[in-house]
């Protein structure tokens, strides 16, 4: 008997799961089949097994803060990931595939055609089929390893409980997740990687963070180690490794291989059906079809990056192909993935260092600490840092965070990325407080003000300002500028008088233009000084008011017995700058503030007019008290 459907796919995991579903949803006939229980590696051995030990550990290692000696039970730990992992299949068991019009086949399918294969004797026919067999744990060819009881993340899960003492071989997302796992509920780690840190594949200053959190944490870390041996001695598995060429044991009671993946590509006879492979994937072309007309690949099987939200797309995309008329290109460009350490580690797109490669020196960085963001600091020992990396024009080329919540503000980097908003528009979304993605907001306004320093018209202007541009020339780029930028709203900003003057003791709120500065600032990078008296009250105001008058370019507009204000224009444009001091009798010091009317730079100019004033009103006091 010979049963045909629409769409057949080989393989039941993330990939497979997707793809079914899709089919079903464009009312196609759809059989499923696998050798295992739908879910794939990531219901059964990786992605929820793996996350529900994470979330465990997190309580667990919260809870030994203020309870040092608590005990584990790692057999009550395992039994919780089962019925996690039991819940999850729940939603994916052939029973909700059938109703959803999706037929299941619980066996092994080998091709025995171009579109035929063949499970348990029986034949399936299908108009397209679509393959999705997955991936299974990289063992490498170390000498004497297939004599020991080593674990992978197949197996490792299926314990009773966990060894006390564990040997993880590879400092890649599952090792590293597993390792500071395991040793928050009481295992003792010793993580083995080939390369001079973990995580080699993200940004270096953001792993070496977390590299030490896990040290911090208890976990000894071998980096540019290679393991050569590994031989089973009674309960302990002794695993030989080089390092800095010298040879050193590691002993543990079990030994965790976390190397990798490899494509399934052997024993479905897919030569028979014309379907090219190597050892490492099946050639898909840009819709994901194979050498075969009509049979399709996706998910682990073809990479090139084996993880489930990429395989979830992948089937999509592929079964969408297989069905309408116009083919979609599987798009690779806008990747992302988060690693569970805590605190997680996410990646969107380039690194800093792939982004130079690609585009060379007109990239920009922005980095923001997380030690700057309130709701991390509600948090003890918070650690963290965002990084962006942006093209010329203020558009995301990559992102990297490490920090809590790192997987939920890469979601948002993504959105951004993948949407191409620039990302000085995020500036002015506003996000509730206090939050972690507040970050986002803040290095969006640093953008929003890069952007508008970057525009031709806004370069010209500051140039001239400063005086760096040669009068002659300022009316020829006026005339250029005025054609693309509306030079009267600058006309008028620079003849409007800001809301200055005292309230409550004080100056007035702090502008908020970036260029600003003042003594009662909280902005580090606007603080300057307040000025001593050096003497009376008196002396001081004379002191200032002689040294202003005896500044070029700076006109005293008021005179008050506690405030003066005063008004800076450059020589070529005339922009004004506001100038502003308070006399603070209790602290006996003049409270300064100097703040330009627009435009969001002034090339240093009020920093450094603040720097000549407090020379010039210090000379002038030294040379008072003398006299």
């Amino acid at each position: 008997m010979v049963k045909k459907y629409d769409i057949a796919i080989i393989g039941a995991g993330a990939a497979g799961l997707t793809a079914a579903f899709t089919g079903a949803g464009f009312s196609k006939s759809v059989v499923l089949i696998d050798k295992n229980l739908p879910g794939g590696e990531c219901t059964w051995s990786g992605c929820i097994p793996s996350k529900s030990l994470i979330n465990i550990a997190k309580e667990v290692h919260h809870a030994m803060k203020y309870t040092p000696n608590l005990q584990v039970d790692t057999s009550v730990v395992l039994k919780d990931i089962q019925d996690v992992i039991q819940k999850v299949y729940a939603g994916e068991s052939p029973e909700v595939l059938k109703q959803s019009g999706i037929d299941f086949i619980n066996g092994y399918a080998k091709f025995v055609g171009p579109h035929a294969v063949e499970v348990d004797g029986e034949r399936i026919e299908a108009k397209k089929i679509i393959l999705s067999t997955g991936s299974s744990p990289m063992v490498p060819p170390i000498d004497g390893l297939d004599k020991v009881s080593y674990l992978t993340n197949e197996t490792i899960f299926t314990q009773k409980s966990f060894p006390k003492t564990m040997t993880i071989l590879g400092g890649g997302a599952i090792g590293v997740e597993m390792s500071q796992a395991l040793n928050r509920i009481g295992v003792k780690v010793t993580l083995v990687e080939k390369f001079e840190r973990i995580l080699p594949k993200d940004e270096e200053d953001l792993v070496l963070m977390i590299q030490q959190r896990l040290i911090d944490e208890g976990v000894t870390i071998h980096a540019g180690a290679t393991a050569v041996r590994a031989e089973q001695n009674g309960e302990q598995i002794e695993l030989k490794i080089e390092k800095d060429c010298s040879e050193m044991t590691v002993s543990s009671e079990g030994l965790l291989v976390a190397l990798g993946r490899q494509a399934n590509v052997k024993g479905y006879n897919l030569e028979g059906a014309g379907v090219e492979f190597d050892s490492k994937s099946i050639q898909v072309d840009d819709h994901l079809e194979t050498t075969a007309k009509g049979i399709y690949a996706i998910g682990d099987v073809v990479g090139p990056y084996q993880l489930s939200h990429m395989a979830n797309t992948q089937g999509i995309t592929a079964t969408q192909n297989a069905i309408l008329p116009i083919n979609k290109k599987m798009d690779y460009e806008h990747v992302t993935w988060c690693t569970y350490t805590d605190p997680e580690l996410g990646r969107s797109g380039l690194s800093e260092k792939e982004a130079r490669e690609k585009y060379g020196d007109s990239i920009r960085i922005y980095e923001h600490d997380y030690a700057d963001i309130d709701r991390a600091n509600t948090k003890k020992d918070s650690i963290g840092k965002v990084k962006i990396i942006l093209d010329k024009k203020g558009y995301i080329l990559g992102a990297s965070i490490l920090g809590d919540r790192a997987g939920e503000i890469i979601s948002q980097i993504q959105t951004i990325k993948t949407l191409h908003i620039n990302l000085g528009k995020l500036s002015g979304v506003i996000h509730p407080y206090p939050t972690y993605s507040e970050v986002l907001v803040k290095i969006g306004k640093k953008v929003y003000v890069d952007n508008l320093l970057n525009q031709p018209v806004v370069k010209t202007f500051n140039k001239a300002k400063a005086g760096e541009l040669p009068a002659d020339k300022i009316a020829i780029y006026g005339v250029a500028a005025a054609a693309g930028v509306g030079i009267t709203n600058m006309v008028i900003k620079n003849n409007v008088k800001p809301k200055l003057g005292v309230e409550n003791g004080r100056l007035k709120g702090m502008p908020s233009t970036p260029n600003a500065v003042s003594s009662q600032s909280s902005s580090k990078d606007k603080y300057v000084a307040a000025w001593s008296y050096n003497g009376s009250k008196n002396d001081a105001k004379k002191n200032l008011t002689g040294m202003l008058k005896g500044y070029e370019g700076v006109i005293i507009v008021q005179n008050e017995e506690n405030y003066v204000y005063a008004v800076a224009k450059s020589k070529t444009m005339k922009f004004k700058d506001d100038i502003e001091f308070y006399f603070n009798d209790t602290a006996q010091q003049i409270e300064f503030r100097s703040a330009s009317r627009i435009g969001y730079s002034d090339a240093g100019v009020n920093r450094k007019r603040y720097d000549e004033m407090s020379t010039r009103y210090s000379n002038i006091s030294a040379h008072t008290r003398n006299s």
